[in-house]
């Protein structure tokens, strides 16, 4: 592995896919993914905001976006509604439930990020987000 540890590619994804694990394990019990919990904060920042928006913007494919609406539609996490401007597309609007949902998500959410950088301290967290930050603010749209 000791070639491997070279590349930042490699160290990330592995990063990546402790966290994503952890998520999983924490937001089972909400009925959400990862995702899913993504899409949710996107819609309560963005009230009115149509799926095909919401996948542009978080990297989603439209396929996957419209199953994961589904799903927190039949949560109760959001509701659809017909966009006033555009009959054929959909509004999303987060419910009380999810607004619910969301907070407690949000606190054991803080607490798994907590636990997967802990070799980390405060301040080299705080260096590796806003690094993280820099790099993907190249990417984001």
């Amino acid at each position: 592995m000791e070639q491997l540890n070279q590349f930042y590619g490699f160290l990330l994804g592995k990063i990546l896919q402790q966290m994503e694990d952890q998520f999983a394990d924490v937001l089972t019990p909400f009925n959400l993914s990862a995702r899913q919990f993504g899409v949710l904060i996107f819609i309560k920042e963005n009230p009115y905001s149509s799926q095909k928006l919401i996948s542009e913007k978080l990297q989603i494919d439209r396929t996957t976006m419209v199953s994961h609406v589904d799903h927190l539609e039949g949560s109760g996490f959001v509701e659809r509604t017909k966009n006033a401007s555009d009959r054929r597309a959909y509004s999303l609007l987060i419910t009380e439930k999810g607004s619910d949902v969301l907070s407690s998500c949000k606190q054991v959410l803080v607490q798994t990020e907590y636990e997967v950088l802990s070799p980390l301290n405060e301040n080299e967290q705080k260096l590796l987000k806003d690094l993280l930050l820099k790099v993907w603010s190249k990417y984001k749209n």
